[in-house]
């Protein structure tokens, strides 16, 4: 009876703090980057992916073919931001962050024991990026609106 008890409050706890709204930038359609957002740590899965989002109409399309022992970690804060990530690399890292609103992103990464790392601060942001070389890495922030960034490392 105690476990079901701990695990009643914990279920409300947990559905309490996800119904809580911030608003942390943006034009009030949820907000920029939260400073409680979750850090993500890999598990003892082989690979995986992990996507977060906080506002509205994010939209996050990630997709892991062959990866192993590999980590994606997507995080939107905002309104109307679009992630599209592939990854088919052997122990890498995918990281992407998007902070504020209608920012874009399309990330592939193919490399073995490599990392990708994305973060978009501001509204109407592109990033392109491929990464293909192995044991490599490739980090982009942007800050502001209306930037663009295309990077290949093969």
């Amino acid at each position: 009876m105690k476990l079901w008890k701990i695990m009643a409050v914990s279920a409300l706890v947990f559905s309490g703090s996800a119904l809580a709204t911030n608003n942390y930038g943006g034009d009030n359609h949820g907000g920029g980057g939260d400073p409680s957002t979750p850090v993500f740590q890999t598990t003892s899965w082989n690979s995986e992916i992990q996507i977060y989002q906080s506002g509205t109409a994010n939209v996050a399309n990630a997709t892991q073919n062959t990866a192993q022992n590999s980590l994606t970690s997507i995080g939107q804060y905002g309104y109307k931001n679009n992630a599209s990530t592939t990854q088919d690399g052997n122990k890498s890292s995918l990281t992407l962050g998007q902070y504020g609103d209608y920012n874009n992103a399309s990330l592939l990464q193919t490399a073995d024991k490599s990392k990708l790392q994305v973060s978009q601060n501001g509204s109407s942001n592109y990033v392109n990026a491929t990464q293909t070389a192995n044991g490599s890495l490739v980090s982009i922030q942007q800050y502001g609106n209306a930037n663009q960034a295309y990077a290949a490392q093969h």
